[in-house]
């Protein structure tokens, strides 16, 4: 049976453990959106928009605070909880909340599979924050289909995040581009499906919403340093680490759909769907790359 990954597999893969030597996140603010906090750990502040507690019953948002936390152990952390399924205009409010504390980063481990060109309020709006901080959103679990990243990931300068397993291998429910107006989505990919020591050990818990932290934290590094939202999105992804796709994007995107001969149809008459930047973005982060460049 093999080995289950587990979270120092995915700091290896994605060369943080070298910045994590230097770099425990003093000074960084990094904001979760997600289901709550953990319980034990700390943050500086928080909201609530919703009647529940603010301790995270569902362990997503916990999880993703751990990661944070595990990588960044210095840096300041805030939280919202936000109900789930959310409304446009409560993510809208929680966004515009999250500024009061001028965060580096902003982590968003949700979004809808329904695509979208990015013109709908929420992605707007990120767009409209994005000079000012990095907004890392999964890109959601909609593979092996494509065209299955939707707002608020279909953001024009959102970092959308895809993942791979610790081997640095494409996830196969990786959500996949184009988006609905033909670009290229997501930005990068991180690792998941690790064993998450804090909830129960032994158990992987795969998805985009847990490779995104990873690209949060490395986002409040750089930010620091650059101070410029699309800067800093910019060297993330040319820095980037390309990696092999195991399997042809016809086989992936075609999986799951009835009329293949009409699915071959559109690939041959919009031939953009079979580049592998649907799948994989400009590749796996490479935190170490990205902290010599924008140092």
């Amino acid at each position: 049976m093999a080995r289950k990954g587990s979270i120092d597999d995915a700091l290896s893969i994605t060369r943080f453990l070298e910045v994590m030597r230097e770099e425990k996140g003093d000074g960084c603010r990094i904001v979760i959106i997600d289901s709550g906090i953990a319980e034990d750990l700390e943050v500086e502040d928080s909201i609530n928009f919703t009647d529940e507690s603010i301790i995270d019953t569902e362990d997503h948002g916990s999880i993703i605070q751990h990661i944070i936390a595990e990588i960044l152990p210095e840096a300041e952390i805030y939280a919202i909880k936000i109900p789930d399924p959310v409304p446009d205009h409560i993510l809208i409010s929680a966004l515009n909340k999250a500024m009061k504390w001028k965060p580096h980063a902003i982590n968003l481990s949700f979004t809808s599979e329904i695509p979208s060109d990015g013109s709908d309020p929420c992605s707007t709006y990120i767009d409209y924050l994005s000079p000012k901080t990095v907004i890392a959103v999964a890109a959601g679990n909609g593979g092996p289909r494509f065209m299955t990243i939707g707002s608020p990931a279909t953001a024009r300068e959102a970092l959308t995040v895809g993942a791979t397993d610790v081997r640095g291998r494409l996830w196969v429910k990786s959500s996949r581009g184009p988006t609905l107006d033909g670009r290229w989505k997501p930005n990068i990919v991180a690792p998941t499906n690790f064993v998450i020591p804090w909830i129960d050990e032994g158990e992987t818990w795969p998805g985009t919403s847990f490779s995104t932290p990873f690209a949060t934290a490395l986002a409040a590094v750089l930010m620091k340093r650059v101070r410029d939202g699309f800067m800093a999105r910019r060297i993330m992804e040319l820095t980037a680490v390309s990696i092999p796709i195991i399997f042809t994007g016809r086989k992936i995107m075609l999986k799951g759909f009835r009329k293949a001969s009409f699915v071959r149809k559109l690939f041959e008459a919009w031939p953009r769907l079979m580049d592998s930047r649907n799948l994989i973005g400009m590749g796996l982060l490479n935190a170490s790359k990205a902290v010599e460049v924008a140092d």
